[in-house]
């Protein structure tokens, strides 16, 4: 076979490592795949062994490739990868235990926001606060962009209700806000379920039903806090946090 990338320049590893990642990402190889050797990958690219061997070990240290003793190196699946990326997010019980704080505040303040929301909305705001609602469900979203996509819904419900306590409070804890979603944002499924309730709550406060867009506010809430708890539980922070954070009794 023809190399298909003749490096002339130094740094050949991150180049071999840039082109793999993106061979990988476009399904050239699927997960499971077993992956090329060492020597296979260096005379593909026209490059010696121990440069293709760092490009590898970005590759593992990314969680994209890992090694099945007796079978070789294989491409992660992509269950695997969020779960590699979740446990670098919540790394020990202390973060675990901010994002609970976080979320727990949202519960005690947001459904009460939105209540206030549902009272006070005016015509004008309704099909923002939709667009708003539904832009979360939205696959070309990174995890940043989904943080901010998500945040921007909360604060415009805020700004709908008018008090400046409220809505300076959503501002002043933006970046709080932010790292949390970020976490939740990561598994790819999570953006359907969030852009559904969403939309339960807006429609809810374009309805001016302020009971039921607390209620959806107030369930929409609860699942985040469960579903922090489900990556708690598949990464590596103590089992018995939860017992101590008021997850689980």
């Amino acid at each position: 076979m023809e190399p298909i990338i003749p490096f002339q320049r130094k740094n050949r590893s991150d180049m071999i490592h840039e082109k793999l990642h993106e061979l990988i990402r476009e399904g050239h190889w699927k997960p499971g795949d077993k992956f090329p050797t060492e020597m296979e990958l260096a005379k593909l690219f026209n490059a010696g062994r121990s440069t293709v061997r760092e490009a590898l070990n970005l590759l593992k240290a990314s969680n994209l490739l890992k090694v099945i003793p007796g079978h070789g190196t294989v491409v992660a699946s992509p269950s695997e990868l969020e779960h590699n990326v979740l446990s670098r997010h919540i790394p020990d019980s202390q973060t675990a235990r901010e994002l609970f704080n976080i979320v727990e505040f949202r519960i005690c303040l947001e459904p009460s926001t939105t209540y206030l929301a549902a009272e006070r909305i005016v015509p004008a705001q309704s099909d923002r606060l939709l667009e708003l609602a539904g832009a979360v469900n939205d696959d070309t979203l990174t995890p940043s962009g989904f943080a901010e996509t998500d945040i921007a819904f909360h604060a415009f419900l805020a700004e709908i209700a008018g008090n400046p306590l409220c809505i300076e409070t959503m501002r002043s804890l933006h970046n709080f806000f932010y790292k949390q979603q970020i976490v939740t944002s990561l598994i790819s499924t999570r953006k359907k379920p969030v852009a559904q309730s969403h939309i339960a709550i807006a429609k809810a406060v374009i309805d001016h039903n302020a009971k039921l867009a607390e209620k959806e506010m107030r369930a929409h809430l609860y699942n985040t806090r469960q579903y922090l708890e489900s990556i708690v539980r598949e990464t590596h922070v103590p089992k018995n946090f939860l017992k101590t954070s008021g997850g689980e009794s």
